[in-house]
């Protein structure tokens, strides 16, 4: 009797326990992870979320609450296409730099090209002007330009500013002669390069601060020696990753974008001068290591191989051509009002698949100068 009471009560914990296996299956562990179960998962609750009524602020007070977290604008990406499988990665808001800093010349004018955004070259700027104790006497951030107060060389000063004055006067003796006051302007701005800068400096001359008359960059080898130290003194602090507010409200244009034209077709455009979009092609071409087989500066036109991408293994070896392939474009530059447009055309002059044109203007902005 005990023996069959035990299998009974054996059996109706089998049952029980077959019943709750079958509800637990059923359920799945929703229970275990739903809003609805012991423990609440609020990792999806962004899901349904609904936007709030807006604040409403009393009759005669004013709103002192902002938006925290901003959405920020979608800017348009013409060469979104170019991207179907892969998508880039995004650009650091601040980081080291891995590229060295570059002076580069055209014609008489030098100017500083840093990888660096304008928001993290704008504090290095600021502290050397206080470095070398002339004084910021001016701050125009939406411009990009620091300038410092009105100061005299001293032969004895061995600060940076005064120091390069000097050095480019000594040059000029009927420049150095007399009493004269010195200015600085140096005016950032965003590089040819997704996230790069520039650094153009213009240095200033007058008998008087009130109102004498000013000579603008009268004398070169000052500007020349200014951009030289200035130069070495950024790379020292190139590496820095602190990024000013100030500085991030520098809204200069763009020196490249690809747009589309009237047909639709991929090109760069470059803000900029004929002459520098010249060499900024010709420098770009070079550093990406393509080969350019025709250069026509009166036509305005280059003509270079695109090289295919190397592949590994044995198979692609044996393969590959021996002269290593490629494709010939021709890049034609056309200068309009707004700066220089570049177009990638064939041999014969028309216009080639757009995801090679894109590629073409995307190695020349990248590698552009």
């Amino acid at each position: 009797m005990g023996r069959e009471v035990v299998l009974r009560r054996g059996w109706r914990a089998a049952c029980a326990a077959v019943l709750i296996g079958g509800m637990l299956a059923s359920t799945g562990c929703r229970i275990f992870r739903d809003d609805a179960g012991f423990f609440v998962d609020p990792r999806d609750d962004y899901v349904e979320a609904k936007v709030g009524e807006p604040l409403k602020v009393p009759v005669g007070m004013e709103a002192s609450v902002g938006d925290t977290w901003p959405i920020p604008e979608i800017l348009e990406q013409p060469t979104a296409k170019t991207y179907v499988d892969e998508v880039p990665r995004p650009r650091l808001l601040a980081g080291a730099s891995t590229d060295e800093i570059k002076i580069q010349k055209l014609g008489t004018k030098s100017w500083i090209v840093l990888a660096d955004a304008p928001a993290q070259v704008w504090p290095l700027v600021k502290q050397l002007m206080e470095d070398s104790g002339v004084g910021v006497a001016r701050e125009d951030p939406p411009a990009g330009i620091l300038e410092t107060a009105w100061f005299s060389v001293d032969p004895s000063a061995s600060d940076l500013l005064r120091a390069a004055v000097g050095t480019g006067l000594s040059q000029q003796e009927q420049s150095a002669q007399g009493s004269w006051l010195d200015r600085v302007q140096v005016r950032i701005e965003r590089g040819i390069r997704v996230g790069s800068s520039e650094v153009h400096v213009v240095h200033y001359r007058t008998r008087s601060a009130n109102d004498g008359a000013i000579d603008t960059s009268a004398v070169p080898e000052v500007e020349g020696e200014l951009i030289t130290k200035m130069a070495d003194y950024l790379a020292q602090g190139v590496a820095s990753s602190s990024v000013s507010m100030v500085g991030r409200e520098i809204a200069s244009e763009r020196k490249a974008r690809i747009v589309e034209d009237e047909t639709g077709a991929p090109t760069l455009l470059l803000h900029i001068g004929f002459d520098r979009a010249w060499a900024t092609v010709d420098g770009a071409l070079e550093r990406a290591e393509m080969e350019v087989t025709e250069s026509d500066r009166d036509n305005a036109t280059f003509r270079a191989v695109l090289r295919a991408e190397a592949k590994p293994g044995f198979f692609a070896r044996l393969f590959s051509r021996a002269d290593g392939g490629g494709t010939v474009v021709s890049l034609r530059l056309h200068e309009r009002d707004d700066g220089v447009v570049v177009e990638v055309r064939d041999v014969a002059g028309q216009p080639v698949a757009r995801e090679l044109a894109e590629r073409v203007l995307l190695t020349l902005r990248e590698y552009a100068a």
